[in-house]
């Protein structure tokens, strides 16, 4: 009995170890696909509404060859994960109403998008589409880079009407 504890306690144990880092896999013993690739972030409209705040997304590579990186939790690959935080100046944090996707790791190549050397790719994307937003001032920070491997040093700062 005590032997079938022990066993189902291990397993438990290393089921949610597994679960825990399955994120941070793509960094592990192999060099970030997307580093040395920027990222940049704007309001696309003037105004910005509950029902439309319209968000453009823009992936840089400023060198001399084509760099790659996961399109998982970002704005290529839209409707899949909450990969943005939009805090209010109260504190309180958007609702996420997307969907939320589960993924092997590693990435297959269909996951990987490139961009040449030189050159930028960007989207726009409706975030109303994917959080409950309320009037008011709201913090808008990319928070996908776990998977993707990008990283937005600026936040956006909105005000919704």
């Amino acid at each position: 009995m005590i032997h079938k504890l022990n066993i189902i306690l291990i397993s438990v144990a290393f089921l949610a170890a597994s679960c825990s880092s399955q994120k941070q896999a793509t960094g592990l013993g192999q060099q970030n696909p997307a580093s040395g690739l920027k990222v940049e972030m704007e309001q696309a409209a003037a105004t910005a509404t509950k029902d439309s705040l319209m968000i453009t997304f823009t992936v840089i590579n400023d060198t001399d060859k084509p760099l790659r990186f996961v399109k998982w939790e970002t704005p290529f690959e839209p409707r899949l994960g909450k990969y943005f935080e939009i805090k209010g100046t109260d504190g309180n944090e958007a609702v996420f109403k997307g969907a939320m996707a589960r993924r092997v790791m590693p990435p297959p190549p269909e996951a990987y998008m490139e961009v040449k050397a030189h050159d930028r790719i960007k989207t726009t994307i409706d975030l109303s589409d994917y959080y409950t937003i309320n009037e008011g001032s709201y913090e808008i920070n990319y928070v996908g880079g776990g998977v993707s491997g990008l990283i937005a040093p600026n936040g956006i700062a909105v005000i919704i009407k």
